[in-house]
Order: structure tokens, then C-alpha cells, then sequence
């Protein structure tokens, strides 16, 4: 049975674990049954510092830090000789540091590699300066690449990328049409979690003013319920919409269940609105930073942050409105976005 290395995060951001689910879903109706095994990114885990201090004190005092490395994945001692395939499941970080072991083993035992959904936060150039030798082994040499974003894509393209929908698109293997909106999700965030699990002051701001309008303007008619992936959030919320009901778990899988309750979708997470949209729930996303683009890949309406509360709320009453026919184009979506995947997969892995 084959051994596959995925390329991701646990128990860091629940969107890297949705990407796993679809990239899992595509890969095994092609490849079969096989032995999962993770990389992990998560930074508890993996530090991303050019020059670690707790690294150099433990190999000053004779001793092998490596060898303290207990989370069960992918070691820095260990030899990656088991692997079979190598597979990136999206995310902006996909190179750089972290990453440095799963470049040195893919080129070390030229294990074949694919690359499904990058994203990115900016641009940037495929060559030697931004590249390093053993990133370049493993793209030059890939099976297949694809993209999320426009930006990724057009500095992949000269290497024979692809652009195609997250694979998050496919996270949830159900899904249904909503015909008509009964509850509604709120994806909540607050800007004193820690890096890359907040949002800014005005995102946080901007979130405030309009999902209050939104409880004040709908609730009469709706059930609102908000939706955290972090927790740190859990605290915050308590203070900002006391008496409502927060929605959370520690498992990223419980999110399926979670979101399948909802008719519609409004928040600012992007993999919150993917898999929604794996399920064929329609979602409005506040476009707050550069990888918001990653929803035209699930077919949500975009809000910037300059928009009023007005228009706010003209996005969100026209999507409740236009709910089943959103609903079905998403599946019709989902439908064909897979088929084109699993051709690519299948000629990539033949």
C-alpha cells in the first residue's frame, strides 16, 4: 500500500485541514486506498527561525534535538525513504523553512510530487532567488500543479501550472441544495488572537458594525448562530454578542456537522466559505487580505471593507434571495470542478 505524505497543518488553522479533506477525497478515487502520513506545519511544532536558539544551546551541549521532535508525523531525524508520493494540500505556505525537510527527502529519494491549490499573499517569481535548489527539484519535476489564485497561478504558468478551485471545494464528500434560508452562519473573529489567526483592527471593527445590523435586521426572521475556528476567539465572543450561540471544536472534522446546519454563510474566513460550498451552502466573504480571491473558486459574493453597512446588508438580503439558484450553480460547480481534477490527476499519476 502506498505511503503518502501530505504537506499541512493540525490543530493550527482548521482551512489547512479542510484543504486536506478535498485533496484526500480527490486522491483516493484515483490512487485507492493508502497510508496517510502528514508533514506537519503547524508552528508549535516547526519552527521557522533561520537561526533557532534552543537549537544551537541543546547541539552546543552535545545533544540531539532532533531527537526530542515527538509529534507523530513526518521527523527531522528520521530518513523519508518510506515515502511514495509527496503531496502539497495547498495553503500559502508551501516553500520557505518550514518546509525544508519535506524539499531535502523529496529530492534525496525522488519521490514523485504534486501540488494541489497554492495560494498566495503577493506576488513573486519562479527562479533561483526566490527558489531554493531542492524547491525548484521538486516543481521542475512535479506530476502536477495547480492554483487557487490568479497571482500564484501567472508565476507557476511557465511551469505548466494549472488554475483550478481550491480543493477544499471538496472537503465535505455530501452535499444539497438549499431552497430556502432557515439559519444563518456567522464566521466571528477577533483581532487579539495570536498572528495569523486574527485579523486586523479595522476588519475587526468592520465586523462588529455589520454582523450587529445583521442580528438586528434579520434575527426576527432567521436563526443566527456564529461559527469560531480558533481558540482564542472563544473568549472575546462572550464579551462582544453575549447571550448568542458560538459554535466551535478542536477537531476540524466536526466542521462538516457544523456547517451543515447552515442555509447561508457570512464571514471572513475563506475555508469556513469552502467548505460551505463543498456542501452547497452559498457564502458572502469579507474580502479583508489578499487570499479573499480564493473564494471565486467557491462562487461567494465579496464585500471589501470599504463597503457600508448598507451595501453590506444589500449583499447579503440579495443572497438569501437568490439562495437555490446559488445553491445548485455551486453543485453544478463542484461537479464539473472534480471532473477536471480527477483527468489531471489521473494523466499526472498514470
Amino acid at each position: 500500500m502506498m505511503n503518502i505524505v501530505f504537506s499541512t497543518t493540525r490543530q493550527w488553522n482548521p482551512g489547512d485541514e479542510f484543504i486536506l479533506m478535498g485533496t484526500e477525497y480527490l486522491l483516493s478515487k484515483v490512487v485507492g486506498k493508502y497510508n496517510p502520513i502528514i508533514f506537519n506545519r503547524n508552528p508549535q511544532i516547526r519552527r521557522a527561525r533561520k537561526y533557532d536558539f534552543i537549537k544551537a544551546v541543546d547541539n552546543a551541549l552535545g545533544k540531539d534535538f532532533a531527537e526530542k521532535f515527538l509529534d507523530n508525523s513526518v521527523k527531522e531525524r528520521l530518513p523519508m525513504d518510506y515515502a511514495d508520493m509527496a503531496v502539497f494540500a495547498g495553503s500559502p505556505e508551501w516553500r520557505g523553512i518550514r518546509t525544508r525537510k519535506l524539499y531535502e527527502s523529496i529530492r534525496e529519494y525522488n519521490i514523485p510530487t504534486v501540488f494541489l491549490g497554492l495560494g498566495t499573499s503577493g506576488p513573486f517569481e519562479y527562479n533561483a532567488e526566490q527558489f531554493s535548489e531542492d524547491e525548484r527539484y521538486a516543481f521542475d519535476n512535479a506530476k502536477l500543479i495547480t492554483c487557487r489564485d490568479e497571482v500564484c497561478h501567472a508565476a507557476l504558468a511557465p511551469i505548466g501550472a494549472h488554475y483550478l478551485p481550491c480543493p477544499a471545494l471538496f472537503s465535505s464528500p455530501t452535499f444539497r441544495q438549499v431552497k430556502q434560508v432557515k439559519k444563518i452562519g456567522i464566521l466571528y473573529g477577533t483581532n487579539s488572537a495570536v498572528a495569523c489567526n486574527n485579523v486586523s483592527d479595522d476588519t475587526y471593527q468592520f465586523m462588529m458594525r455589520n454582523y450587529k445590523a445583521m442580528i438586528e435586521q434579520l434575527s426576527a426572521d432567521y436563526e443566527i448562530e456564529f461559527v469560531a475556528h480558533y481558540i482564542d476567539e472563544l473568549s472575546d465572543f462572550k464579551k462582544d454578542f453575549p447571550g448568542h450561540t458560538l459554535r466551535y471544536s478542536f477537531d476540524a472534522k466536526d466542521y462538516r456537522d457544523i456547517f451543515s446546519e447552515y442555509d447561508l454563510m457570512v464571514g471572513y474566513r475563506v475555508h469556513g466559505i469552502g467548505m460551505c460550498a463543498s456542501q452547497g451552502t452559498p457564502g458572502v466573504m469579507i474580502a479583508h487580505d489578499p487570499r479573499a480571491s480564493t473564494v471565486r473558486g467557491f462562487l461567494a459574493d465579496m464585500v471589501t471593507l470599504d463597503a457600508s453597512t448598507d451595501e453590506f446588508m444589500a449583499v447579503v438580503r440579495s443572497a438569501i434571495a437568490n439562495v437555490e439558484q446559488r445553491s445548485q450553480a455551486l453543485i453544478e460547480h463542484r461537479q464539473a470542478t472534480e471532473a477536471k481534477y480527477l483527468e489531471l490527476l489521473k494523466t499526472a499519476l498514470a
